[in-house]
């Protein structure tokens, strides 16, 4: 059967398209640096770019580093990049507990440790928000700011879905050999694409569908009962709360309240130093599909953050969160363009 074509809408955009991905990821993977680390998990691959302050990048839930690679090029010029394909990820057998993070967290140490990076920002996506809260938790000094993009801090599988992972934990085969994979993708993306490139959607399909079916599945099912409320617990009484930035994509400002974005919410109330930013007309892949908005509320962010961010990124966070940042995480803003 033919694929579906990805026809984008007619409607111009507010946010046109900045970058040539096809030439950023040429340069990118000529210009960075590859590397390995072996953990007691399994192997963790990444790359490095770029000169200045350490910033980490933690993927969302399917897919790898290529998925954050035009942000980091945005960011080469003030801060060391660093993108990471976690153990789960490499290891199509990785022991994966359900609804935990830990694993991931300990790969993010491995990956500091093993390239200096401490104290370094961390910018998670999705399920890499997730790991960014729990590593906030247990910093210990290693983490100088977070910026948190669609932050997930609690969920659950629906029965059917928790047996959907629990058989796809052992089916061979990739992603994008499931029945109606692709016509999926482009329904939950497509809205929040450029709609003048559809071949920068076709690539997301593209990377997240060579994915191993049971690595996908194994990872899902780390959503299942996910809870992070001791994280906010024992970060609320921390002495030193690094600043943390949480940025709600309209594709979660746009739900109920009852299923998101009240992850928002809640880590606004538990924390200090924490600032909330929308952006609108984004969707739960900002990293790829508004690169420069998104780079530029983190520069933005961490020149204004407090000086524990390393290497002269100076900065202050107000220590109180007024009620009108909430309503402003529930509701976008107009989208600007790139």
């Amino acid at each position: 059967m033919p694929e579906q074509p990805i026809t984008p809408d007619s409607q111009p955009s507010d946010c046109p398209t900045p970058l040539s991905w096809q030439q950023v990821l040429e340069t990118f993977d000529e210009q960075s640096e590859a590397w390995e680390i072996n953990t007691p998990r399994g192997l963790v691959t990444g790359r490095s770019i770029g000169d200045g302050p350490p910033l980490v990048m933690l993927n969302p839930l399917l897919g790898n580093w290529q998925l954050m690679a035009l942000a980091a090029w945005l960011l080469k010029d003030q801060f060391q990049v660093v993108l990471f394909d976690d153990s789960s990820l490499t290891h199509p057998r990785a022991r994966i507990a359900d609804g935990s993070v830990d694993d991931l967290v300990e790969d993010l140490w491995s990956v500091c440790q093993d390239r200096k990076l401490e104290p370094a920002i961390v910018l998670g996506t999705g399920l890499g928000s997730a790991v960014g809260l729990a590593a906030l938790a247990q910093h210990e000094g290693r983490i100088a700011a977070a910026v948190l993009q669609g932050p997930v801090m609690t969920s659950r599988l629906t029965a059917p879905e928790r047996w959907l992972a629990r058989l796809g934990s052992h089916l061979p085969g990739q992603l994008k050999h499931l029945p109606g994979y692709r016509s999926l993708m482009i329904h939950n993306h497509l809205p929040w694409f450029p709609p003048f490139d559809p071949s920068r959607l076709s690539f997301t399909i593209d990377i997240i569908g060579q994915l191993p079916l049971r690595i996908a599945a194994r990872r899902a099912r780390r959503l299942d009962q996910l809870d992070l409320g001791n994280c906010l617990e024992q970060l609320k009484h921390n002495h030193h709360t690094p600043p943390v930035l949480l940025i709600v994509p309209e594709s979660l400002s746009n739900h109920s309240p009852t299923r998101q974005p009240s992850a928002t919410i809640q880590i606004a109330s538990h924390l200090t130093n924490v600032t909330v930013e929308t952006l609108g007309g984004c969707g739960p892949l900002g990293c790829l599909t508004h690169p420069h908005r998104l780079t530029k509320l983190v520069r933005t962010f961490l020149n204004d953050s407090p000086a524990s961010i390393p290497a002269s990124i100076p900065a202050s966070i107000p220590a109180s969160i007024p009620a009108s940042i909430f309503k402003q995480a529930l509701n976008p803003l107009s989208a600007a363009s790139d």
